[in-house]
């Protein structure tokens, strides 16, 4: 399962052993992938270049323009006091700048901290309390110190970019969102989420637009695992259906043949089931939508193309947009008619 998993997330780390002009070996893709053209045009660096500019931008530093500025200006007090004051007078002096030195060490590391967030000397130590997380500091770091060391330019060029993708893609799970685009290896993370313990209550909205809807291998095996969990009574599933209008034409009493098998099937597995026509919220668009609300936990929002096919699957466990998905469920809730009470009236076809 957990292979299925990181084939749909994985953060792909290109190959860093590659050492030749023209290498085969980094691995490129869509999201970080420079043009031929690109290449062709670049004015290609000497590596010597390149280590000088590497070099110089230590002197740019700000926290070692002002260690040597502090150690200059103490060795000029200690040696004034020196030719000027009594031996316990150049003593005091070397302690009254030992004290101001760590002082201002001190309030320039609080700066940073506070700037940055967590200052670079202490993100290893603080991840050192979480094993899993350190291990993977480990292994990125590892990463960039071998891509570093290829001084091919064009490589060292391709490897930058791939890590800013890396980058970027790392900002957007630490902020709780995880994105799954053209692939349905997030029915796994789906069906995680549904056995995970303390979670009770799961609550959809399917955005019918076509009648083959989950009506293929990993959707039945998906609806499988809703009948399991909630015959068990380990999960209440409720599930409102927004059916598009050429399935559920104006005038007709039951959306099309597919549909509402589909729908009277989940109602007989006990399944809370409600369904709008989708003409019916023209006037509130932002309802129409494909998601899944996990309790108080995470939310997931599904895109299917006009086959019913995962175009992009993102789950965030951001507690501000579950808590904005539950407010649209109840304003949905509104227009939906429960399908029990619509059997109750008429008769299937």
């Amino acid at each position: 399962m957990s292979a299925a998993l990181d084939s749909g997330i994985s953060l792909t780390i290109p190959s860093l052993a590659a050492s030749e002009l023209g290498t085969e070996n980094t691995e490129v893709n869509a999201g970080g992938a420079i043009s031929p053209m690109q290449l062709a045009m670049h004015e290609e660096p000497s590596y010597s270049r390149e280590m000088e500019r590497s070099n110089s931008a230590l002197h740019r530093i700000p926290w070692l323009t002002l260690l040597l500025g502090v150690a200059a200006a103490g060795c000029v007090a200690v040696f004034l006091a020196w030719l000027l004051l009594p031996t316990p007078g150049v003593v005091a002096t070397v302690g009254f700048l030992v004290c101001v030195h760590l002082a201002v060490t001190v309030a320039n590391c609080r700066r940073a901290t506070a700037v940055a967030g967590t200052s670079q000397l202490e993100t290893p130590f603080l991840l050192a309390r979480d094993a899993d997380m350190f291990q993977r500091y480990q292994d990125v770091s590892e990463s960039l110190l071998i891509a570093s060391r290829n001084p091919d330019p064009i490589y060292r060029e391709i490897a930058l970019e791939h890590f800013d993708e890396l980058n970027r893609k790392a900002t957007t799970i630490a902020e709780g969102t995880f994105v799954f685009e053209g692939t349905e290896t997030w029915r796994i993370v789906y069906e995680r989420l549904l056995r995970s313990p303390g979670l009770h209550l799961y609550r959809s909205v399917a955005w019918v637009k076509n009648a083959n809807y989950w009506q293929d291998e990993p959707g039945r095996k998906s609806m499988a695992v809703n009948f399991e969990l909630h015959e068990a009574e380990r999960l209440n599933i409720e599930r409102i259906a927004i059916i598009a209008d050429e399935l559920w034409l104006e005038g007709e009493v039951w959306p099309e043949e597919l549909v509402c098998q589909w729908l009277h099937e989940q109602h007989a597995r006990g399944i809370w089931i409600k369904f709008v026509r989708e003409s019916a919220l023209a006037h509130e668009p932002d309802l129409i939508a494909d998601i899944g609300i996990y309790g108080s936990r995470a939310l997931g929002i599904q895109e299917l193309d006009e086959q019913c096919r995962t175009v992009r699957f993102t789950l965030t466990f951001d507690f501000a947009s579950v808590s904005a998905a539950e407010e649209r469920w109840k304003r949905l809730s509104i227009y939906a008619e429960s399908f029990a009470n619509y059997l109750d009236r008429y008769e299937m076809p």
